[in-house]
């Protein structure tokens, strides 16, 4: 099967890392990586060498996840807000048995302002970030990306856009799917079952009937015992319906249907 890279970029606050959060569980056998993961450090420190520093780390995980024969999808979200360091990220990668997607999440300044404003207040974030994060803004318009604007649709809807651009299946949907067959077939089950429980009643009326009919041929034959009639032609007749009805009993007694 052939595997499929997601990069996926946008300015803090985009929602990138929500973004493929929901798409890791949406596709089937995935991995997910966050850029910014590698920048995870105490004092935050940007310099020539931990620039090249995390742009190896990055390649060097990336590149181990589409070797890797476990995953069919690989995520990658970062900022990504130059096409310099998208096509150094891409240079790097061995991507030949993969198809690449490339997205960049773009929002307009107000949605973006209250996001991160949300953010700072919880301490999620530090005030500094909402003057650098509105000024990358109209620099992913100039990337050689796909553009999907954020600004007015939920992290699933963005997620259900980049499925639908991708061509691929929303493996949630198809468990949906599976888990509603399995209902449809279990919610029709009842009605199954008593639809057998009357046919089983209609079988077990007409052992009753046989049997009915059955003990009156006995009766008959006794009758005709008693008159000393056993050699009459009557008398060897009731016997070869006592011999079928008696098969029918035992037919019944065999499928378990006496009461």
């Amino acid at each position: 099967m052939k595997k499929h890279l997601y990069v996926i970029g946008g300015t803090m606050g985009a929602g990138k890392t929500t973004v493929c959060n929901i798409l890791k569980k949406k596709l089937k056998n995935s991995v997910f990586l966050d850029g910014d993961w590698c920048w995870n450090m105490e004092p935050f420190q940007v310099t020539e060498e931990t620039k090249a520093m995390v742009m190896d780390n990055i390649t060097h995980i990336l590149n181990n996840f589409l070797a890797c024969s476990a995953y069919d999808h690989v995520i990658f979200c970062w900022v990504l807000h130059e096409q310099e360091i998208l096509d150094t990220l891409l240079s790097r990668l061995d991507y030949r048995n993969a198809e690449v997607h490339l997205y960049s999440l773009i929002l307009d300044e107000k949605s973006l302002e209250k996001r991160l404003n949300k953010d700072i207040c919880q301490g999620l974030r530090q005030k500094d970030i909402l003057e650098r994060s509105i000024e990358r803004i109209p620099l992913y318009e100039k990337l050689n990306t796909k553009k999907i604007h954020v600004s007015r649709q939920t992290p699933e809807e963005t997620a259900a856009a980049i499925l639908s651009d991708a061509g691929i299946e929303d493996n949630e949907k198809e468990e949906e799917k599976k888990m509603e067959n399995i209902n449809e077939k279990e919610s029709a089950f009842p009605e199954d079952l008593e639809s057998l429980k009357k046919e089983l009643e209609a079988y077990r009326k007409m052992h009753r009937g046989v049997q009915q009919e059955y003990d009156s041929i006995v009766r008959q034959m006794e009758k005709q015992k008693e008159a000393g009639r056993a050699k009459s032609a009557t008398y060897r007749q009731l016997m070869g319906r006592k011999l079928t009805y008696g098969t029918m009993l035992d037919l019944y007694k065999l499928y378990d249907l006496e009461e």
